[in-house]
């Protein structure tokens, strides 16, 4: 159960990590690794993302010379040493998926020396901490780009437990990722399944087609003189004020939330969210819907001048009913004819708007619809809030990794 689960990692958290461990120099335990790919292969040509993963290289190769790029085998490391064009980040990722890759000759690769002193999975937690970050950053240095060079890098200090301890953490760490990922695949089958049971009905059924903006009402955020600046926004705080991040194509995310006081909220007018109110990314990134329901934690939210709350105008279609409707492949690709703007595309309101679906005429059609949406959504947002719960527990055991 999750309660079991919780106190399975408090207690792993409590017996492995909480020992204090002596700190040693990371270049006592690595060495760089340079094989060149001598026989000119294009396979699995593979780039390092600053989310730690290995990513598939979408880099145009049109008259590569692929002799010069790198072989990265299952087990080494690969980072990019320039720091200073990727949000303060360092891109840096342990190859698991695949026997090997190829990356550009521009990035570093390298091995533990020894896997009974150091597990590769131990050190790829140290450096998936926020905090790694940030001393990558001050520690890169340059004129034209700043890079965290091999000698920074060896350079680092972290703490090295016996190799029993380590593999009990890199355990704690799996069993909370394995469950995420569980959960999301989930959620994804359970998402099929809502959009399956939709097309289906329509089929099936005779319906009327409806512009959307006769279904529901759309309403923009604040953009007044009281928009917050951005020194007034903190980490906590009385408001959550929803940023891109939060909204994203599976729904609500709050892995980054920032948040505005109480006597800030008091001086907006437009944009604060009520109980089953859809949110809508409408600049930047389009087409994102989150629906903001009762497992929701947060109390008070209001959106950014990039979204937009939509609420069903009449109680015949349910909020559930009109999420699905904006989740669906047709809304995809209506968002995709009406997009507009150059520097950066957005969804104005008159647009979305004239955008018509086919609705079921019948009353009791529509009923059964909701019923079975209900389900699905209340299973998919239960299952979030797991998820959320276990991505603290494991922001916490990387946090006690320096303990």
């Amino acid at each position: 159960s999750r309660v079991m689960l919780k106190l399975l990692i408090e207690n792993t958290l409590v017996k492995v990590v909480g020992m204090k461990e002596g700190y040693r120099f990371l270049g006592e335990y690595i060495r760089q690794v340079d094989i060149r790919n001598k026989e000119g292969k294009k396979e699995n040509l593979l780039g390092v993302s600053v989310q730690k993963q290995f990513i598939q290289s979408i880099a145009n190769t049109v008259g590569t010379d692929f002799t010069k790029y790198k072989i990265v085998k299952k087990g080494q490391f690969t980072y990019i040493p320039d720091t200073s064009r990727r949000g303060d980040k360092i891109a840096i990722a342990l190859l698991e998926d695949y026997e090997e890759g190829l990356v550009s000759n521009v990035y570093t690769v390298f091995e533990v020396i020894d896997t009974e002193k150091l597990l590769p999975e131990y050190l790829m937690l140290w450096f998936s901490r926020p905090e790694f970050d940030r001393y990558a950053r001050f520690k890169s240095h340059g004129s034209v780009r700043e890079v965290m060079d091999w000698e920074e890098m060896c350079k680092v200090e972290l703490p090295v437990p016996d190799i029993e301890k380590q593999r009990k953490i890199v355990k704690a760490y799996k069993t909370l990722t394995d469950r995420i990922a569980l959960k999301q695949q989930i959620n994804d089958n359970l998402a099929n399944t809502e959009q399956a049971i939709l097309v289906e009905t329509v089929i099936n059924n005779h319906t009327v087609p409806t512009a959307l903006g006769d279904l529901v009402d759309f309403i923009d955020g604040d953009r007044g003189k009281n928009y917050p600046t951005f020194d007034e926004f903190t980490s906590t705080g009385y408001c959550l004020f929803l940023n891109a991040s939060n909204v994203t194509s599976t729904g609500f995310n709050f892995d980054n939330c920032m948040f505005v006081s109480e006597e800030k909220d008091k001086l907006m007018n437009k944009g604060h969210l009520s109980p089953y109110d859809i949110v809508l990314t409408s600049r930047g990134t389009l087409g994102n819907v989150a629906l903001y329901d009762k497992h929701i934690k947060y109390e008070n939210v209001r959106i950014n001048s990039g979204m937009l709350i939509i609420r069903p105008k009449t109680k015949r279609l349910s909020p559930y009913f009109i999420y699905a409707l904006l989740k669906s492949s047709y809304m995809k690709a209506a968002i995709e004819r009406f997009k507009s703007g150059s520097a950066q595309p957005q969804l104005p309101i008159k647009d979305l708007q004239k955008i018509t679906f086919e609705i079921p005429e019948s009353d009791t059609v529509l009923v059964a619809l909701d019923r079975q949406f209900l389900a699905v959504e209340e299973s998919i947002s239960i299952n979030n809030n797991e998820i959320g719960n276990l991505k603290e527990l494991s922001n916490v055991l990387l946090a006690e990794l320096s303990r």
